[in-house]
């Protein structure tokens, strides 16, 4: 399989074509998911953990740089590591009050200047939780309507819907749901 350069993976991932898409996320997960697999099992993590997390981080980066929220100032290898590394030290200081970590690589750690772009991870983090709660359906809709930007009669082909309108009609019935355990959310921590 072809090994492609930062820049070209970064066009693969902001582009159309699901295939590049693929083969961009792919190439990602083999290159940065060992090390981040490493950190989480060497501080008290599962290897399922892991697998959330680095799947978490990968969602995100692909997210926000589709949206077009995401400049990065390092190596895609450095960003993916530090988001993990700082969700890995969120989810250990649930648990405990002093978390030690054990650092796996060389891997530079993001400093303060990137906090808002580490707050935006974790309401990403948050979004993407809710929106896997929903169920695989609703998770396809969303998907291929908000990141991939398809047209409402794409989306129903895809997904075997009769024609354009159950489409929009599912996705309507998909976004009622997300907003309200969204509301449920904010509910919740304002008590």
């Amino acid at each position: 399989m072809n090994e492609h350069s930062e820049q070209t993976l970064l066009a693969m991932l902001r582009g159309d074509e699901q295939r590049q898409i693929d083969q961009a996320l792919s190439q990602l997960y083999r290159h940065y998911y060992e090390p981040v697999q490493q950190l989480i099992l060497k501080n008290s993590g599962t290897a399922d953990e892991a697998d959330d997390i680095f799947q978490e981080v990968l969602w995100a980066f692909y997210t926000q740089l589709r949206s077009g929220k995401l400049t990065l100032q390092c190596t895609i290898k450095t960003y993916l590591y530090s988001v993990a590394r700082n969700m890995w030290l969120n989810e250990l200081r649930k648990r405990s009050n002093k978390p030690d970590m054990v650092e796996t690589d060389e891997f530079i750690v993001l400093e303060e200047n990137h906090l808002a772009t580490m707050m935006l991870t974790e309401r990403n983090q948050e979004m993407a939780k809710l929106i896997r709660s929903l169920g695989e359906q609703c998770q396809e809709i969303l998907t291929y309507f908000y990141f991939d930007r398809f047209r409402m009669k794409k989306v129903a082909a895809l997904m075997g819907f009769a024609n354009e309108q159950v489409a929009k009609n599912k996705k309507s019935k998909c976004l009622k749901k997300l907003k309200a355990l969204v509301q449920e959310k904010r509910h919740r921590f304002q008590l």
